[in-house]
């Protein structure tokens, strides 16, 4: 399972795993390879899952009158969630380590190989994951 906070204008827990659900007590999830679950503790809100992250749902995260603009030109809202997560040395969506699998040489395909898995550990696949409030 991975995780991460991010602070916006709300303080927003982000987490991807294959079997997620929020309780009284927290939020109980199941490792991929794994037959027990385990708790996170804390009072969260369900906000929404990945592939139902809008622009709409996006603006509730941004602070009043403040928008981020990169090369003079404003983000739009989720421009601005993702440049948070950025921020964290993650990524939203798409792997940026595009795996070349066709890749002639060995050693190049290898390295193409671990630069990839590596970049994958820090990718959130929005199909997997879901986002709450840390109320």
């Amino acid at each position: 399972m991975k995780q991460l906070e991010i602070k916006t204008n709300k303080r927003l827990l982000i987490v991807e795993g294959n079997e997620i659900e929020l309780s009284k007590e927290g939020i109980i999830y199941k490792d991929e390879n794994s037959h027990v679950s385990d708790l996170l503790e804390g009072d969260f809100k369900f906000i929404c899952k990945g592939p139902d992250f809008t622009e709409d749902i996006a603006k509730g995260f941004q602070h009043k009158n403040m928008g981020i603009a990169y090369n003079g030109e404003y983000l739009s809202a989720i421009e601005e969630f993702k440049f948070h997560i950025s921020n964290h040395g993650y990524h939203w969506g798409e792997n940026p380590v595009k795996f070349k699998e066709n890749e002639i040489n060995w050693e190049k395909r290898h390295k193409n190989r671990i630069d990839w898995e590596r970049a994958e550990l820090i990718t959130f696949n929005p199909s997997k994951c879901i986002i709450f409030e840390i109320v």
